[in-house]
């Protein structure tokens, strides 16, 4: 008992100090996340599956930010879920495992500082992931784009609300052939998947009296004393 609380002491002492020299924000995801393809056209958060991930923010100023995700995401399809008689006649069913690392970049539209309470932005994300899964055994390229809202619990904790697109290079998200000229088509070969997640962050500032990069010298409220 006492070496298991000796290392947790260990570990949470080196996240502290490692957080507080590069100005890192880490969390915890969790969300939902649903596929778009071949089998669910259009149909937003369809079939509903599980996200969890880890999640490290840094603020270079009270309008842009930058985050790197590990995330793991559920997906699932059936065709018997849709009209269509092709969909109904091919009877498709998947269910599937995303394995994402990526960067976003965040620009707030408002000021946002997470070392003030109740500080609270919209914003927009985009950025660059890897993403592997059951389907495929290479990482394949996602293009994540999307809206979302952050708050300032306290001067210490932050959340966050978002829903972002992931644009991907494969087509084989949904366990499904590829097309067959001489048979009947499964997939449509040029058309790449989507996933999308919509989820909350919540982030912990270890060190909440450290400045803004000074290329900001904007001294308010909103920040700490002048070194």
């Amino acid at each position: 008992m006492k070496k298991s609380l000796f290392i947790i002491v260990i570990i949470f002492t080196a996240i502290n100090s490692f957080a507080q020299k590069f100005n890192i924000e880490p969390g915890i995801t969790i969300g939902s996340s649903y596929y778009l393809g071949d089998i669910n056209h259009t149909k937003q958060f369809y079939s509903p599956g599980l996200t969890i991930g880890l999640a490290f923010r840094h603020s270079f100023n009270e309008y842009y930010a930058v985050r790197l995700n590990i995330l793991k995401a559920k997906i699932s399809g059936n065709d018997a879920d849709f009209p269509s008689i092709y969909q109904q006649i091919r009877a498709h069913a998947f269910v599937n495992n995303i394995y994402e690392i990526g960067l976003q970049t965040e620009f707030n539209f408002l000021e946002f500082n997470s070392r003030v309470r109740k500080s609270s932005a919209p914003y927009i994300t985009a950025g660059l992931a890897l993403a592997m899964s059951n389907s495929f055994q290479t990482f394949s390229l996602a293009i994540p784009m999307g809206v979302g809202y952050k708050y300032s619990i306290s001067k210490r904790l932050s959340i966050s609300a978002e829903w972002v697109f992931r644009n991907t290079t494969t087509d084989k998200l949904d366990l499904l052939l590829p097309a067959d000229p001489s048979s009947k088509q499964l997939t449509k070969i040029k058309n790449a998947d989507w996933y999308s997640i919509a989820g909350l962050t919540i982030t912990y500032n270890f060190a909440s009296n450290k400045m803004w990069c000074p290329a900001y010298p904007k001294h308010n409220e909103h920040y700490g004393p002048k070194k």
